[in-house]
């Protein structure tokens, strides 16, 4: 019988149909490990203008920010009096820092980095001259003798007023022809507060401000010279008798 013909059907031409062969399914893989750049890049971490809070004889107060990203960790170097390097590191979390055993009357340039593991990847700068190591006493009867008149005035058979504290006055800002400083009043209150000085020239300013206004817990100093020294002296005054007095030293930027 004849009928076995139909052998031509055989399936050997469908083979050309069937999936690639091993060789080449890896290329899928191999164009996934020709785009290492896909891995996402590294977080961009910014820090913030670093800033003067307070300045003692002894002591300078440091602060700054992280508006972008994020670091491990931080580092502030400078040079000491004897110009040796000093570092001191800081937590990741910080955004403040005071660098005490400083020398008076001595200017020193901080830097402060931002690390991630250990590379720096970021640095901001201040110059800062620390203050004068003078004795309060010996300001006042030259710069403002009227604290003696108030305090030699307390009327004794009256009850003492309500006790009202002025907190440690503190830089917010330094520019060449200004300087803002602000402070709280974490007990009792006043009902004005006046900030002394000496301008370049050697005469006295005072500028009279506000103490009922919850805002009025800052001023801006204008119109001061580049690179002088200026002592500031903030009075808390209830009525015209000034109870409470915080001072400071600030040199103006370059």
């Amino acid at each position: 019988m004849a009928t076995l013909i139909t052998i031509p059907s055989v399936t050997a031409p469908e083979e050309p149909e069937e999936p690639p062969p091993p060789s080449e399914e890896p290329q899928p893989e191999d164009t996934q490990t020709e785009h290492p750049p896909s891995e996402a890049p590294p977080e961009r971490a910014v820090l913030g203008e670093l800033r003067v809070s307070i300045i003692t004889p002894s002591s300078v107060g440091l602060q700054w920010s992280v508006p972008e990203g994020s670091f491990d960790s931080f580092t502030l170097q400078y040079r000491d009096a004897q110009g040796q390097p000093q570092a001191l590191p800081i937590d990741g979390q910080s955004r403040s820092v005071t660098v005490p055993g400083l020398s008076p009357s001595h200017r020193y340039r901080f830097h402060l980095y931002g690390l991630r593991g250990k590379k720096r990847i970021e640095r901001v700068s201040v110059d800062v001259v620390t203050g004068e190591e003078e004795p309060e006493e010996q300001l006042l009867p030259s710069e403002d003798p009227q604290p003696e008149d108030y305090q030699t005035q307390p009327p004794p058979s009256e009850a003492p007023p309500a006790r009202a504290v002025l907190e440690e006055l503190r830089v917010s800002s330094i520019s060449p022809s200004s300087v803002g400083l602000h402070w709280s009043v974490p007990e009792g209150s006043f009902d004005s507060f006046t900030l002394q000085y000496r301008d370049a020239q050697g005469q006295p300013q005072a500028l009279p401000i506000d103490g009922q206004s919850r805002s009025s817990r800052s001023v801006t100093v204008p119109g001061l010279s580049p690179s002088h020294r200026y002592r500031f002296h903030l009075y808390g005054l209830r009525g015209k008798k000034r109870i409470e007095r915080v001072s400071i030293d600030v040199v103006t930027g370059e």
